[in-house]
């Protein structure tokens, strides 16, 4: 038997390779606590066994199954697959009782459950490096090809609901979902990706080009619904997600224009939708300068 590798213990919610319009030298500034800082992309957004995979009791799976049943037959399909396959190793680690190799097992399934998430998340981001390339170069063509804006939605919805800022909001209205949450997160993205599928001929994408004196700031919740008025719920959705400072993806709501121009953003428009970032961040917010973090701080 192969000894196991070192378990991933340091998790990104925000993806280190999408920060990087944001860094002067590999650095960019945060502002956490009041505090505006320089750091490094490896350093921000991160925590310790954020994704780490739990063992799931009967219970678990319940709730799980639960909400499986409440999708179409294909989603279903697609969701029973993910959860059977994530925790086939548990399963087939119970059935085992040869003492002489147990921790050997135990170490195999901590490295299991520390790196299978976060192998899965750096998949999907790396599906998306073509199109965010082509987004920064003002290309947004991957938006009216099947194939490539399945896996532009992926990411989009994965980005949207892996963030430490919704999982913390959700668990203080249902912390039973603590344990299921890694996996749901996959599930419940793939539910909203499908449906933005389906009306992507009714919803608008464009890219904001920002030509103000006010570059666009990110945060540790970079895609944002426009829409939302937390903590009231709403089932409008229009996602704002910034991809360098003076560059977002805006995609409007059903049959809707987008909430902001492509091109002539004012000024004022740049600085709402960077408060809306600010507050929509967790606890913290990126800039490639510190001026634009204190504008936040003094707002």
């Amino acid at each position: 038997m192969n000894a196991p590798q070192k378990p991933k213990r340091r998790h990104h919610h925000v993806w280190q390779h999408y920060l990087r319009p944001w860094t002067t030298d590999g650095a960019l500034y945060c502002l956490q606590n009041g505090r505006i800082f320089p750091t490094g992309t490896r350093t921000v957004a991160v925590q310790n066994d954020f994704y780490k995979l739990h063992p799931l009791t009967a219970q678990d799976v319940a709730l799980l199954k639960l909400f499986i049943g409440q999708g179409s037959s294909y989603a279903a399909k697609t969701h029973t697959e993910l959860l059977n396959r994530l925790t086939l190793p548990f399963r087939l680690a119970e059935q085992i009782k040869d003492s002489a190799h147990r921790a050997l097992i135990d170490a195999g399934l901590d490295e299991y459950a520390s790196n299978v998430l976060e192998d899965y998340h750096a998949s999907i981001e790396a599906s998306f490096i073509p199109a965010l390339e082509r987004a920064l170069k003002g290309d947004i063509g991957f938006y009216a090809d099947d194939k490539e804006c399945i896996a532009f939605l992926n990411y989009l919805c994965t980005q949207y609901m892996r963030t430490r800022g919704i999982k913390e909001r959700v668990l203080e209205m249902g912390p039973s979902m603590e344990r299921i949450w890694n996996i749901f997160i996959h599930m419940s993205s793939t539910n909203i990706g499908a449906s933005l599928y389906r009306e992507r001929k009714q919803r608008a994408l464009i890219i904001v080009n920002n030509r103000t004196d006010t570059p666009f700031i990110t945060g540790d919740q970079p895609a944002i619904n426009l829409k939302s008025t937390r903590p009231a719920l709403t089932d409008r959705l229009s996602i704002f997600y910034p991809i360098s400072p003076r560059s977002a993806l805006l995609m409007a709501d059903v049959d809707e224009e987008p909430m902001f121009p492509a091109d002539g953003l004012t000024r004022d428009q740049a600085s709402t939708l960077n408060r809306m970032i600010f507050s929509a961040s967790y606890t913290q917010a990126f800039a490639r300068s510190a001026e634009c973090l204190e504008a936040m701080v003094a707002a």
